[in-house]
């Protein structure tokens, strides 16, 4: 072989090598779904807590799969979700889905929607979550779509679904009208006693109990004008959780008119102990039982 074609095929071969270099292009980097960065904070951090509506304040039989086929339809109709919920459980995209694979799927929702907030911010999305049943923790930080997490704030936090009432419950005492969260051990709140007259009680314990993320409370508005709002699991004199008062039921001496789940803004929820034989005071003007109560 002579010179002058090696010399050319040296220069093909450079030739070749630089247009490879300048035509070539930078792979874009991966963008992930909200759902995904969910997902990917979820798998991080592990143990994500949340309240499941299906099981909190009261677990029901069978209420989990009724919610489940209910809400089929709507959890489908989010594609970007949906997507992410079956590549997550392996799951193909079809026509019909079994009952069993419904309620799969719905458990992820369940998670995606309740064990994670997320909120744009700009090109990323702030979050925070909670992990850790009990004494756990709460994560604040930042995602990028690319899925780079930055934590911004790492505390102890003790996750629990609370029984609590609403901040700004008014609490009848014999000086008068008392938001909750400004009672203290050793003041008075009217109580009653074990013949049934209302007799006045020392606060024997306060309770502040911080609410998990996106939080729903229950209103109760009775037909004479009442209304108190709480946690679901709250116990009223006759030791029912006001999660499962319907319209129509009876609740101190009340028609219930109206009930309704909304969300709560608070970071918690308040309860108090009085002495006594029965656990009982009024919040705003209802008979409702401490949950601290234990006979």
């Amino acid at each position: 072989m002579g010179w002058k074609h090696i010399t050319t095929v040296i220069s093909v071969i450079m030739v070749g090598i630089l247009v490879g270099c300048r035509g070539g292009t930078t792979p874009s980097p991966v963008v992930y779904s909200q759902p995904e960065l969910a997902y990917r904070l979820i798998s991080n951090f592990g143990g994500a807590f949340y309240c499941d509506p299906d099981y909190y304040p009261v677990a029901r039989v069978g209420q989990e799969e009724k919610n489940a086929l209910d809400q089929f339809p709507a959890i489908r109709s989010n594609q970007v979700e949906f997507s992410a919920i079956l590549k997550h459980l392996n799951l193909v995209d079809k026509s019909e889905y079994n009952t069993e694979e419904k309620v799969l799927i719905y458990r992820e929702h369940k998670e995606l929607t309740l064990a994670v907030q997320m909120t744009a911010s700009g090109d990323d999305y702030n979050f925070i979550l909670r992990v850790g049943d009990g004494q756990g923790e709460r994560i604040d930080g930042v995602i990028t779509k690319s899925g780079l997490i930055t934590v911004t704030k790492r505390e102890t936090s003790f996750n629990t679904c609370p029984i609590c009432l609403a901040s700004g419950t008014l609490i009848n005492t014999p000086e008068g009208l008392v938001p909750v969260e400004q009672l203290n051990k050793g003041m008075f709140v009217w109580t009653v006693g074990e013949s049934g007259q209302r007799i006045a009680g020392r606060v024997m314990d306060t309770v502040s109990t911080p609410v998990p993320l996106l939080f729903q409370v229950v209103r109760i508005t009775l037909n004479d004008g009442r209304v108190v709002t709480a946690s679901p699991g709250h116990p009223t004199a006759d030791r029912r959780a006001l999660g499962d008062y319907q319209v129509g039921d009876i609740l101190d001496g009340g028609v219930v008119m109206a009930v309704e789940c909304i969300a709560y803004n608070d970071e918690a929820t308040y309860d108090l102990l009085p002495s006594g034989a029965t656990g009982l005071y009024w919040a705003n003007g209802i008979l409702l039982r401490s949950t601290r109560w234990s006979k």
